[in-house]
């Protein structure tokens, strides 16, 4: 089924998607292709910092000072999202429906800016008033005070408007100076467990500059709008049905966290655990989501100009990346946790393993939910994303209220996947009944990469019962899994992967002459 979807499609097959309206923009349509190679920039910053960075701070901060971070971040980030009223999603829609034009790009950007300069501005306000009267306890005033300075940022973010143009370059760009000077910072000023405000800081100083640098290149994109011309408040409806979805997602994500803050015996430790595992498995999860980041803009675009079949296919080729990133990651997660975190992390994180092997299952199941909801996105049918993160979000905090008090971070990760799982039963629902999508060219190409999985589960895990847990036995486990994935792909005839590979030769190859 579906065998003549390429990898090549879903980066570049798309490319000229849309109308014939794109050959009159004044900024041309960026190439999928590179927009997927800098997000993927971006995301390989996101692996490769914390490997740098997460042991270090899990023995310096030890799980209860990650465990006060986790939870002050948890709480500052609600009000964060209010302050952002869903624009980052609701402005990348709006950008990227104006590609072809300066002027009407240029009314919105400073439309949605002014709007989400007020909703900031009352958030603070809101924030301010309880820290300064009831507060937060003791322990954790001083810290909510330092990490408040990332909701002041949210004034500062725009960067809705460059992933509304497709401009992933300068996305990647700054991630790269934000990491590298972030890094270096770390081990600079993080030196003891007395160092939690310092670290505390330097998250807050970081998100505040990364925004900041953005504004350098705003006169490229959009132009000086007369005040009397604009109409900022038309946003707000919009924003707000956006925001909805986003903020009954925030009740498991940052939710969990607070409810382990709230509720768990030993609520500092388990939070401790939780972010850890939590932190790892996001960084996996965002390989997995890396086109459907880079494909929104482009869906909206055809969308409007009723390109559906090029939107719908694109949907497609990236569920065949899907399945194959996903289910590779799942089997690594199960076979290699307590490898991993034996090294990574260090003593003091004993639940941090088992956490990651329930956790996968946010790994399978998220990525189709993620292209779904950016389907109903593109379509305007914001209500029905709504609909299925309500359903997970009401999973997620029944279950969190009683498995938390007694089973702590553990509850709390079978929530999580749990409401994972409910979402995208509600999605596929929404989505296959009325939306067009076929369900069969979605799920049944899956059956190749969970061979080829069962095939790697297996190799991996007679190496693990002969192997010690060290990095250096952590990689060669891994490549042999990796290996005998590739093989069975390729046994299988994997129309997917064998193009991917004929992409990946091919750039070789011209990075070889060239260097001739």
């Amino acid at each position: 089924m579906d065998e003549n979807i390429s990898a090549e499609g879903i980066v570049s097959g798309a490319e000229a998607g849309g109308t014939g309206n794109q050959g009159n923009s004044d900024v041309p349509h960026s190439s999928i292709k590179k927009n997927a190679i800098y997000n993927l920039i971006s995301k390989l910053l996101a692996l490769i910092i914390p490997v740098i960075t997460t042991p270090y701070l899990a023995r310096v901060l030890g799980e209860e000072g990650n465990g006060q971070i986790s939870y002050v971040t948890s709480i500052v980030s609600y009000f964060i999202l209010v302050a952002g009223l869903g624009f980052s999603i609701y402005g990348q829609r709006e950008i990227a429906r104006y590609q072809d034009n300066r002027a009407e790009r240029s009314i919105a950007f400073w439309e949605i800016f002014i709007t989400k300069l007020f909703t900031t501005l009352v958030s603070v306000a809101v924030l301010a008033s309880i820290l300064f009267t009831v507060g937060f306890g003791e322990k954790y005033n001083k810290l909510m005070l330092i990490t408040s300075l990332q909701l002041v940022a949210v004034i500062f973010d725009i960067e809705y408007l460059y992933t509304g143009e497709e401009n992933f370059k300068a996305i990647a760009l700054r991630n790269i100076l934000v990491k590298i000077i972030g890094v270096a910072l770390i081990f600079a000023f993080v030196r003891t467990e007395n160092d939690v405000w310092i670290y505390a800081l330097y998250l807050s100083c970081s998100v505040l500059f990364s925004y900041m640098i953005m504004w350098l290149g705003l006169h490229r994109i959009v132009g000086c709008v007369p005040m009397r011309k604009l109409k900022p408040w038309k946003h707000l409806k919009g924003a707000l049905i956006v925001f909805l979805p986003v903020i009954i997602t925030s009740l498991f994500t940052t939710f969990d966290k607070t409810m382990i803050g709230l509720l768990s015996p030993n609520a500092d430790y388990d939070n401790g655990c939780y972010e850890q595992a939590y932190k790892i498995n996001n960084v996996a999860q965002t390989f997995i989501l890396i086109f459907s980041s880079v494909t929104m803009s482009r869906n909206v675009f055809d969308f409007k100009n009723g390109n559906f079949e090029a939107m719908n296919e694109r949907i497609y080729k990236t569920c065949r990346y899907i399945w194959m990133s996903s289910i590779f990651l799942v089997v690594g997660f199960l076979v290699l946790s307590e490898n991993f975190s034996s090294w990574f992390f260090g003593e003091g994180y004993d639940e941090v393993p088992l956490l990651f092997c329930i956790m996968s299952v946010r790994l399978l199941v998220s990525g189709f939910s993620g292209i779904f909801g950016d389907r109903f996105i593109a379509m305007g049918k914001e209500k029905y994303w709504t609909i299925s993160v309500a359903v997970g979000a009401v999973t997620n905090v029944v279950i969190n209220y009683f498995m938390i008090p007694v089973y702590g971070a553990i509850g709390a990760a079978i929530a999580t996947a749990l409401c994972e799982v409910m979402i995208l039963i509600a999605m596929g629902a929404l989505t296959f009944n009325r939306h067009g999508l076929s369900f069969a060219r979605v799920f049944f190409p899956c059956w190749k990469y969970l061979l080829g999985g069962l095939v790697s589960l297996g190799f991996m895990y007679l190496l693990q019962r002969y192997l010690g847990y060290t990095v250096l036995s952590f990689i060669v486990i891994g490549t042999v899994g990796g290996l005998a994935y590739a093989v069975m792909l390729l046994i299988f005839r994997d129309s997917f992967f064998i193009e991917l590979v004929k992409i990946m030769v091919s750039k070789l190859r011209a990075i070889f002459k060239k260097g001739k």
